[in-house]
């Protein structure tokens, strides 16, 4: 059994507070993102699947924190909720890997933690790039702030 994450699960619980306001005002959002059936796993286990797939450095999960939060900035009519967020979480931490750390594996292991297949993960990532606008760069200042906020999110929040 996988050991308990405390950044994993503040991100979690921070993205499960926004899916429970988006999903009660029930917009229409039509994305490649978006599935027609919310998936059956939590995003909380969802990112220790990743986590523990990927082998990802920690530093990758609140990058793709912060690339949510900039998807959000610069597309407000991207909702995310439970019928997206697992293929954006999922893509915004591979774009972090690729991105951030030395290692990484080709789109298709990818696909098959994330549980899509690989003609979806690769139309993803190019449409997940595009939304970013390729601009991928966090200062070294933005991500002490983040990691900071999430710690600080994390003692009031967690048991």
């Amino acid at each position: 059994m996988q050991q308990s994450n405390p950044i994993l699960l503040t991100i979690s619980n921070i993205l499960e507070e926004i899916i429970k306001e988006t999903d009660s005002l029930e917009l229409e959002s039509n994305s490649n993102f978006h599935a027609v059936a919310a998936p059956g796993i939590t995003i909380y286990n969802y990112l220790q699947r990743i986590s523990k797939y990927t082998h990802c450095s920690e530093q990758c999960f609140v990058i793709a924190l912060i690339y949510l939060d900039r998807l959000q900035e610069k597309h407000a009519y991207l909702v995310l909720n439970s019928h997206c967020i697992h293929r954006f979480l999922l893509l915004a931490i591979v774009t972090a890997i690729k991105f951030q750390d030395d290692d990484y594996y080709k789109n298709e292991y990818y696909a098959k933690v994330g549980g899509v297949n690989v003609k979806e993960i690769n139309k993803l990532e190019q449409e997940f790039l595009e939304y970013m606008n390729y601009e991928l760069f966090i200062d070294e200042q933005q991500y002490i702030v983040y990691e900071k906020r999430l710690l600080e999110y994390g003692e009031i929040e967690m048991p």
